[in-house]
């Protein structure tokens, strides 16, 4: 059996009696049948140690380890990483900048489209733009796609038949700014678009509390910090359009609203924010509830 004793603190004499103590109690108690018999091997954890103090503690047979404290967090955070997607994820840019644009394509889908290739014939939309609607739809759960066969889910039929009709489906209607503002509110993690329009918002919120309205600029550069980007957004044009995208999709969502180099929080954006962290919190506490074994060996 092997007995731990773990300090956050350099080495003191104190800590090697504590430890030969606690070794003697097991050892009663191993006497009194109380304990199952056998060798007990003593280890003592601690931040810092001499030459001495290891020779000291070999001399009454313990084990004294020398660990580093950030390596021992920096394991947890890898191993945390693995079980927890939301620390993984970050937002894509995929080419398109407003989310009214998924309408024409998705419109296709709910009158027998079901490939690409089927949509691009029956519209004047171009094969990548197509693509590019497509992988966005399925990041808001609007679209599954098998085999590169293309169906509207629930929540697609639903935001389809929300649709404004004529010169207007161009224009997100109030009924699919609802849908797409739930679905994201109730799963941030659930795409890297979704995740990508919480971080703006939330970077937008977080700024609010210093200046208000918040900088443009200012904006930028808190957007990268906080969707995990700041090593993939370092070219000044990359995180400009990354930006750019987001903070439209934003404001198609009636979240945030664009004045010159100026950005405010709509009140819907407000109840959002706190809304969405809400739920952020929810599934974290899941997850990491979920993960308990793995996390905590």
């Amino acid at each position: 059996m092997h007995l731990v004793e773990l300090k956050i603190t350099r080495f003191e004499a104190d800590y090697l009696e504590q430890v030969l103590d606690y070794q003697t109690e097991l050892q009663v108690l191993q006497q009194q049948e109380l304990l199952i018999p056998g060798e007990i091997k003593a280890h003592l954890l601690v931040t810092g140690a001499t030459r001495q103090h290891s020779q000291k503690c070999a001399n009454r047979n313990v084990n004294l380890i020398v660990y580093e404290p950030l390596d021992v967090l920096q394991s947890y955070y890898r191993r945390l990483s693995a079980a927890a997607p939301f620390l993984k994820i970050k937002p894509n840019d995929y080419g398109v900048y407003n989310l009214s644009l998924m309408n024409r394509t998705l419109s296709f889908l709910a009158i027998g489209a079901k490939r690409e290739n089927e949509i691009v014939k029956q519209s004047s939309i171009g094969r990548t733009s197509v693509q590019h609607h497509l992988r966005v739809s399925e990041e808001f759960g609007l679209v599954r796609e098998r085999n590169k066969i293309y169906a509207l889910t629930d929540l697609g039929d639903e935001y389809v038949q929300a649709m404004n009709q004529g010169a207007l489906a161009v224009q997100l209607s109030e009924r699919q700014i609802e849908l797409l503002k739930r679905f994201i509110a109730q799963d941030p993690f659930y795409s890297s678009t979704v995740f990508g329009i919480y971080s703006i918002v939330e970077s937008a919120f977080l700024l609010s509390r210093n200046l208000y309205p918040i900088s443009l600029d200012d904006l930028r550069q808190m957007f990268r910090t906080v969707s995990g980007k700041s090593t993939e957004w370092r070219v000044t044009r990359s995180l400009n359009t990354a930006t750019y995208t987001f903070l439209n999709f934003a404001t198609d969502l009636e979240l945030l609203g664009k004045i010159g180099k100026q950005i405010v929080i709509t009140p819907a954006g407000f109840r959002f924010i706190l809304m969405l962290q809400l739920h952020k919190s929810i599934e974290m506490i899941e997850t990491l509830t979920t993960n308990e074994p793995l996390l905590s060996n």
